[in-house]
């Protein structure tokens, strides 16, 4: 389901100080986190990019401001939240000139990143997020010598998707990595590396499971992994103080509700979807980067996938919100990705 980007918690100040701007936020696990972070609001029409400094008092943090991307500063009051994300389009990372906009088959919007390379790296972004999710670390592979291509989804808003609300959570957004991957060949493309960001994640499994020829592929990396809808469900249901039952009959209902059926959705059992249910057909190195405090998705899941598949490389960097690894301690992220990719000569 979709609608507007809700807002987590409310802005408690915002003043000025030595010509900064500062913003006093409610003390939480989002706001705990240390580092560059993205501050989002208005259903995301608002975004700045926002770095955490010494706490002002006991309940509350305190972070000032590095860049307006977009709309009008919110004010006292306002709902906002943060994400991992730092920027959303190439040039607030310094990547525009080097990156460039193409069209998939299907119409929604790719960013390409071309080197003298046959080795590609296709990122693919999370629910709810867009391509700017995936930029962060453009930089360290383009250094690398990889060509890059981040892609939408047709469920993305325009301009960059087609504005398809109705997510099949993957069970059909596979085919899209298809489009990515056969772009990337006709731009020379021999080795690929799947990056997938949260249900980005969820969407590259089942390209592997799916697709008829997987053979290009030589390498997955995974951050903060949706691995399983209903081990997922469950995590939220007791965030809300149900059961773990109410997430299954969420999960159910998905699988067989007429109701979803006459909004327009697709009934899609999403235990299929599961990446942890059996092992994946294809073996190739997978590098899953988490944390034990992601909090959003059933993170304790990549145990299974590790037990399931011999070639997967765990990296957890702890005390990281969900999908914001890479803010949290750069310097862990990037070496484990480069010694992943020295190892298996990818």
């Amino acid at each position: 389901m979709t609608g507007p980007l809700a807002g987590e918690f409310k802005i408690l100040r915002v003043y000025e100080q030595d010509n900064q701007v500062f913003f006093d936020l409610p003390l939480n696990s989002a706001t705990r986190a240390p580092g560059l972070a993205s501050l989002f609001w208005d259903s995301r029409k608002g975004h700045a990019l926002v770095e955490r400094v010494e706490q002002s008092i006991d309940s509350d943090s305190n972070f000032q401001l590095k860049a307006l991307y977009s709309g009008k500063l919110p004010k006292a009051g306002e709902l906002v939240w943060l994400s991992g994300w730092l920027g959303n389009h190439p040039k607030h990372f310094n990547l525009e000139g080097s990156v460039n906009e193409v069209r998939l088959p299907n119409g929604a919007l790719a960013w390409i990143s071309e080197q003298v390379s046959e080795k590609w790296v296709i990122h693919i972004h999370g629910r709810r997020a867009q391509m700017g999710e995936t930029l962060r670390n453009f930089a360290q592979f383009s250094a690398l010598g990889y060509s890059q291509l981040t892609i939408s989804m047709a469920t993305d808003p325009k301009p960059h998707g087609l504005g398809l609300s109705k997510s099949t959570l993957g069970d059909t957004e596979w085919l899209e990595i298809e489009q990515a991957i056969d772009l990337a060949k006709s731009a020379g493309a021999k080795e690929v590396i799947l990056f997938g960001w949260s249900q980005g994640a969820m969407i590259s499994g089942n390209y592997l499971k799916r697709t008829k020829d997987a053979s290009i592929i030589k390498g997955v990396i995974f951050d903060s992994p949706l691995l399983d809808y209903r081990a997922t469900m469950r995590l939220h249901a007791n965030k809300q103080g149900f059961d773990s039952e109410a997430g299954d009959r969420v999960i159910d209902a998905i699988a067989s509700s007429k109701a979803l059926r006459l909004l327009g959705y697709k009934n899609v059992d999403s235990d299929e979807l599961s990446l942890v249910s059996n092992e994946l057909q294809v073996q190739i190195p997978m590098l899953v980067l988490y944390s034990g405090s992601d909090g959003y998705v059933a993170i304790n899941e990549v145990h299974k996938l590790d037990k399931l598949n011999s070639l997967v490389t765990l990296v957890e960097i702890p005390g990281a919100s969900h999908c914001r690894l890479f803010n949290h301690d750069t310097k862990k992220y990037q070496e484990s990705i480069a010694t992943w990719l020295r190892e298996h000569r990818i």
